[in-house]
């Protein structure tokens, strides 16, 4: 099976291969298949999919691999695993994961809250950024930030 999700072996970003209406969409783009496994779209970018993996070439001819991933539901104690304060050097910042109504926030100061929206194994979406937690011995240790100018900008969990 083609549809599904995807990660970006690079940079953890998702892909969702879909269906609507009849149609292949990758987003909202259509993907017009050239055989079973190889699609186009209207802008020229190829997609290579055989449903364990992904590679789409842009129109320039720069290749991104994918890997399959299963979307994640978590528990509340899968959520606990990743609350604690989380410092950055870097960004000269410190951040908090909480637990709120069921699921996961990001809060800094002085008072943003910011939902993180699970979307695989220990990556969450917030407006617009990716945010993967990281695990040293299976324990959560940091989490890195990744968006348009910002790629894998990493917090230390205190």
């Amino acid at each position: 099976m083609i549809t599904g999700l995807y990660r970006d072996t690079e940079t953890g970003n998702p892909l969702t291969i879909s269906t609507a209406s009849g149609s292949l969409r990758s987003g909202n783009v259509p993907l017009i298949a050239m055989s079973a496994s190889r699609f186009v779209t209207p802008l020229g970018n190829t997609y290579e999919i055989d449903g364990k993996g992904a590679r789409v070439i842009d129109a320039l001819g720069t290749a991104v691999r994918y890997e399959r991933v299963e979307p994640v539901k978590l528990t509340s104690e899968q959520l606990q695993e990743y609350v604690g304060t989380y410092t950055s050097d870097e960004a000269e910042a410190s951040l908090t994961v909480a637990v709120e109504k069921g699921g996961l926030v990001l809060k800094r100061r002085p008072d943003a809250t910011l939902t993180l929206t699970p979307v695989y194994a220990d990556a969450f979406s917030l407006q617009g950024a990716m945010l993967i937690f990281r695990r040293d011995g299976g324990r959560v240790s940091q989490f890195s930030v990744s968006q348009d100018r910002v790629w894998d900008l990493r917090f230390t969990k205190k």
